[in-house]
């Protein structure tokens, strides 16, 4: 087979090709998605809040949708190879960069930086694998790889953070990352052609202004998103004046794309209603979907699990995602009608995800238990991610596929937000429901705070405590117990929200397959009485 990107030797192994491009693209997507497991290492480090490093993690995310549509326009002038050697060695730099860094604002805008690079090379390596594919199934497989190793990319870089934090401080990480990124280099020396046999399109009429509105924007989002909870929203003058700034910002940037002739994004493809549709799935299924994130702290903070023991727990979820992934693919590909089966069957299973969890939290569930709804959790994602995006890419004519593949990205960073914004309000609020009952039924006297404490003291006491030590131990275990049960009920109050917004999402689906059904009969009538007659 020949190709316009790789040496012909290459072209009589395009399986071999294909496992390389998905090396190259997990060396990208690395750098990205390399602090989430150890997260709370990197606030010691820093000596930051939680919410600076979530801030900071953001900003590589609003890099990559800032630069995506950009990318699209690049890659058609650039020579491919050069193109990633450039990055790959860009990136390179930024890592050693934050490796030195230990001021955080500097460390943000590295970490912007970083993301621009993944973009640039995620977005490339994702239209060289269209290339290798026939043309009928490119963007189901394609999309299927790539996004697949998006999802699991954080935990399987993951399992090398784990087992750095226990030997070794946690900036160690950058040298596996710095080598991952020189693999990568070499392997595109040995597979891209010096000059690919394509025509290059000049680089003329970038909307630059329109990028750095994006840019502002999606950042002042971000900052709002993460930081307003903390400081009751609009209370705070900061909050109040960047949400201001960053509509402004989008405003301006929407008014660009709607007036200009080469666009970044076609504003015209929210003309469509089965689009529009699937974006809302998306933004719903991403949105629920983040609720494994309080299921991993719960393991952290009550199960008392390590880094590793998270990692080892989130691989059953990489399973569910391959193994749903692979189903989709060969559904899909044998008949597009399956679309709407697959649908359904994710909005079911990641029902059944929320409510196993609703059903049995407990303060002691051993890892085996925890593993099932975390298999379960990336079976859904496995059966929803690539049939709600070709649901995306399928409502829009192809010459805007891109714009597609760009406003998916975009409904994922407004989900990514609303659920860090949404589980931090419900947790709050759910929190202090919880405690105020816990309260009325802890006051002196109570017959059940008498009980406990009489409980502990006689325990405690057997133990060689004296009786005033043991009161005193039992006071704390008995405020640690409360806080322990408020905060398991507050997780299974959000996995019941999250368990009826699935099956809100499985009716809408049921409803919107009957109207398409109602509405292709009334189009196929006329021909139906012509034949007849």
């Amino acid at each position: 087979m020949q190709s316009i990107y790789f040496y012909d030797r290459w072209g009589r192994h395009m399986g071999l090709v294909r496992g390389i491009l998905l090396l190259i693209l997990f060396a990208a997507i690395a750098q990205f998605a390399s602090f989430g497991i150890i997260q709370a290492h990197v606030v010691s480090f820093y000596g930051a809040q939680p919410e600076d490093i979530s801030f900071a993690f953001q900003a590589a995310y609003v890099g990559i949708i800032s630069i995506l549509p950009v990318m699209f326009r690049l890659i058609r002038f650039f020579n491919t190879r050069t193109y990633l050697l450039t990055v790959f060695l860009a990136g390179i730099a930024l890592n050693i960069g934050c490796f030195y860094v230990q001021d955080l604002l500097v460390f943000a805008i590295l970490r912007f930086f970083i993301g621009i690079c993944t973009g640039l090379i995620a977005g490339c390596i994702l239209v060289v694998t269209f290339s290798t594919l026939p043309p009928a199934k490119s963007i189901l497989v394609g999309v299927s790889l790539f996004f697949s190793l998006i999802l699991t990319a954080g935990l399987i870089i993951g399992i090398a953070g784990s087992r750095v934090i226990l030997t070794s401080d946690w900036t160690v990480l950058y040298n596996a990352l710095i080598g991952l990124q020189v693999m990568a280099l070499v392997l595109c020396l040995l597979i891209f052609k010096a000059r690919p046999a394509r025509r290059s399109y000049p680089l003329y009429q970038i909307d630059w202004i329109g990028f750095l509105f994006f840019v502002f924007g999606a950042t002042a989002a971000a900052y709002v998103m993460i930081y307003g909870p903390k400081v009751y929203w609009f209370e705070s003058r900061a909050i109040t004046y960047t949400a201001l700034f960053g509509l402004i910002m989008i405003g301006l940037f929407l008014y660009r794309q709607s007036t200009l002739k080469r666009p970044l994004i076609e504003l015209n493809v929210f003309r469509s209603g089965k689009f529009l549709y699937g974006l809302v799935l998306m933004l719903l299924f991403y949105g629920i979907r983040d609720t494994i994130n309080l299921l991993y702290g719960y393991a952290v903070v009550v199960l008392n699990w390590s880094a590793a023991d998270v990692v080892n727990a989130g691989l059953y979820n990489v399973l569910g995602v391959i193994i749903a992934t692979f189903v989709v693919v060969k559904a899909v590909a044998a008949n597009k009608l399956h679309l709407p089966k697959l649908l359904l069957a994710g909005f079911a299973v990641l029902f059944g995800y929320h409510w196993w969890v609703y059903q049995h939290l407990t303060p002691d569930l051993s890892f085996a238990q925890m593993c099932i709804p975390i298999f379960l959790q990336g079976l859904a994602c496995g059966l929803l991610f690539v049939p709600v995006t070709i649901l995306c890419l399928a409502s829009i004519p192809q010459s805007s596929n891109t714009t597609g593949i760009v406003i998916c990205t975009y409904a994922r960073f407004i989900a990514v937000l609303n659920s860090i914004a949404g589980f931090y309000s419900l947790q709050l609020y759910f929190n202090q429901h919880y405690k105020q009952g816990f309260l009325g039924k802890l006051t002196p006297g109570a017959e059940v705070l008498v009980q406990q404490q009489e409980a502990y003291a006689g325990l405690l006491t057997s133990k060689g405590f004296t009786l005033s030590e043991a009161t005193g131990i039992g006071t704390a275990l008995i405020a640690k117990a409360s806080g322990i049960q408020s905060q398991l009920l507050t997780i299974r109050a959000i996995f019941l929200i999250g368990a009826w917004l699935s099956v809100a999402a499985f009716a809408s689906l049921v409803v919107f397959g009957v109207i398409n059904k109602v509405k292709t009969g009334r189009r196929s009538a006329p021909t139906i009485v012509g034949v007849a007659s």
